[in-house]
């Protein structure tokens, strides 16, 4: 009882730091996109470190990282460059209060997946400096110190995946954010009802069907019968929220615009939700680890709370371009 109070004080805490800058992202022209983007920036490279800092590096070398991943936000270079009667360009976000969903995937088109320098006639430069500069790290310290290979394999590949992942994922966020309240709102939602129904379902009806967990050596409490669940109710979720706008006529809640889009969304991302949850159990399974950090009194760190969110977040854009 003691730690439910905790975590439902922490929460509350937690959403009204949150709340006001989502708001002003949103209602804020230039100046607002501009506070929103560096808050998202931040909280990027934060939860970047969360993950990195039980790797076998130093603490410099991964704060270093950690910073560097700021490059997934200032790049690519014409997202800035363009001008504003392009609907895919930054000025273009701060020109207005909200966008509608064509001008959202163009956004994310040129920020998020498929942006070009340029100067550099480069796609993807921030995605393969990243690399470069991680495997230098990781091949200096393979020379100089004496490593398990085991180890540093893991610590390479998790620190490849967390820096390039993590903050992709917030940019994407803040562009949904900048957009529409309702489409963040819409995004974050999906893994908690995921989230909370698999975890009634599986306290209710775990293992009295399928006697073995779904993941055991990940997840041990984890049943099958809380994840179908979760995915029912997770999958009808997103069919009333991301297919509201064609329901009602309108384009403020429309955010999945054609029934190919609808189809995959319902059954894709239900199941991305647990997957991501899944996917960062895994990595503190192989760190040994219970939480990222202690940022979050109760719930621990920020991508202990936000990694379901965070697959979440890259699925629906890749939906958006079906």
């Amino acid at each position: 009882m003691k730690n439910m109070k905790l975590r439902i004080k922490s929460a509350l805490i937690l959403l009204a730091i949150l709340l006001p800058f989502l708001l002003i992202t949103y209602l804020g022209k230039l100046s607002g996109k501009i506070i929103g983007f560096s808050f998202f920036a931040v909280i990027s490279s934060w939860a970047t470190y969360e993950v990195l800092s039980h790797s076998i590096l130093k603490r410099w070398e991964n704060i270093f990282i950690a910073i560097l991943v700021v490059l997934i936000w200032i790049l690519p270079l014409d997202w800035f460059n363009a001008t504003s009667s392009d609907p895919g360009a930054f000025i273009h976000l701060t020109s207005k209060t909200g966008l509608n969903i064509t001008e959202l995937t163009d956004q994310i088109k040129n920020a998020v997946f498929f942006g070009y320098d340029s100067l550099t006639t480069f796609r993807f430069l921030q995605t393969i400096l990243i690399v470069l500069v991680i495997s230098i790290i990781y091949l200096v310290n393979l020379f100089f110190q004496k490593q398990n290979y085991k180890q540093f394999l893991i610590s390479y590949l998790v620190a490849l995946f967390a820096t390039w992942f993590i903050p992709l994922s917030l940019k994407a966020l803040f562009i949904y954010n900048a957009s529409s309240l309702y489409f963040v709102f819409a995004i974050i939602s999906i893994p908690v009802i995921t989230d909370i129904t698999a975890y009634i379902g599986g306290s209710l009806f775990g293992r009295k069907i399928i006697k073995r967990g779904m993941a055991p050596k990940i997840s041990p409490k984890k049943s099958w019968e809380g994840g179908f669940i979760g995915f029912i109710f997770g999958a009808l979720f997103v069919f009333i929220t991301m297919y509201l706008g064609k329901l009602t006529n309108n384009v403020t809640f429309t955010i999945f615009t054609n029934w190919k889009q609808l189809v995959v969304g319902i059954f894709l991302l239900p199941f991305i939700s647990i997957i991501g949850d899944l996917a960062f159990s895994l990595i503190k399974r192989l760190y040994n680890i219970k939480d990222f950090s202690n940022l979050i009194p109760g719930h621990g760190g920020y991508m202990d709370r936000f990694d379901s969110t965070s697959f979440v977040v890259v699925a629906t854009s890749a939906i958006l371009f079906i």
